[in-house]
């Protein structure tokens, strides 16, 4: 036994050596675990209708898209910061909103360089650049919800190139209000610039009466500033010519100078700016005088 085991001791060590062809893969094996794969794990669950994972985002997508267009349209559904129109007529939403209606300005005096006043002032085209800036007053916090007139002034020195607003005579504001109007019309006015404002002189001093409508209120002063010709009114029953003397300035854009108040014939169309002289009056309407010729004018159309 010993000589035995000794022999299997010492038999040569023999190593085999596969051939290249030995070691590929038998294809047809292949292919069959493949196609059993394919029929457990994908083909079976589709045709069964069994998930055996979540959806993936495409999914998601296109349901959400689906669900979008099936819902009916909501009218909240609205652009962030975008308003709805206003359906209601012009008319209706500007009762809802503070209004200033203001006329043309009257020239109240003006100066030369010697500070001497000038009685004849003529014509002075302020009034595009100050309406505009009035108009605006009724975003004024000062001017929310008020109801009633306020004269305001300005100093205009072409000398210097100022324009300083001060307060005009007989408010019928209370005097905080109309001290916070002022302030806002102050602002309005600080950047104006009088190069291009036509002049004859150094100084003028200048009035325009605002009056303030609150919201939900009909502006009755909205047709004497609007001018006109169709905007005459019937006098009083008074017929008596009282004697006044004055100068004043026409607002209208066309005012008509007649030869008897109310009835007369047109004598004279005076525009908006037109310097007269007032020699007389009969209820509201004044006697003026223009370059030789007399005529009778209704206050509206002078502003007064």
């Amino acid at each position: 036994m010993a000589k035995a085991d000794m022999a299997k001791r010492q038999r040569p060590l023999t190593v085999d050596i596969p051939r290249p062809g030995d070691e590929q893969p038998v294809w047809s094996r292949v292919g069959v675990v493949a196609l059993v794969g394919f029929v457990v794990g994908i083909a079976w669950p589709r045709l069964a209708g069994v998930r055996i994972g979540p959806s993936v985002p495409g999914d998601l997508k296109a349901t959400a898209e689906t669900a979008a267009a099936a819902a009916p349209p909501s009218p909240a559904a609205a652009a962030p910061g975008t308003a709805e129109p206003d359906a209601r007529p012009p008319e209706a939403a500007a009762k809802d909103q503070q209004q200033v209606v203001v006329g043309p300005g009257r020239i109240t005096r003006c100066s030369d360089k010697k500070n001497k006043k000038i009685e004849d002032c003529g014509e002075l085209q302020f009034d595009p650049i100050a309406l505009p800036r009035l108009k605006e007053l009724a975003r004024c916090p000062a001017a929310l919800g008020v109801d009633g007139k306020l004269p305001i002034g300005f100093e205009l020195n072409f000398e210097k190139k100022e324009v300083q607003v001060v307060k005009g005579k007989k408010t019928t504001l209370p005097a905080a209000t109309a001290s916070g109007i002022l302030q806002c019309a102050a602002r309005e006015f600080s950047n104006v610039s009088l190069e291009e404002v036509p002049h004859k002189y150094r100084r003028y001093s200048l009035v325009y009466t605002a009056t303030f409508v609150p919201p939900g209120a009909q502006a009755e002063a909205t047709k004497a500033a609007a001018g006109g010709e169709e905007q005459e009114q019937a006098a009083g029953t008074t017929t008596s010519e009282t004697a006044v003397s004055g100068l004043a300035t026409v607002s209208w854009d066309t005012a008509l100078v007649r030869g008897a108040p109310k009835e007369g014939d047109v004598v004279m169309r005076l525009v908006r700016g037109t310097r007269v002289k007032l020699v007389g009056r009969q209820n509201d309407w004044y006697k003026i005088e223009h370059r030789g010729k007399t005529g009778w004018m209704y206050r509206g159309a002078i502003g007064l």
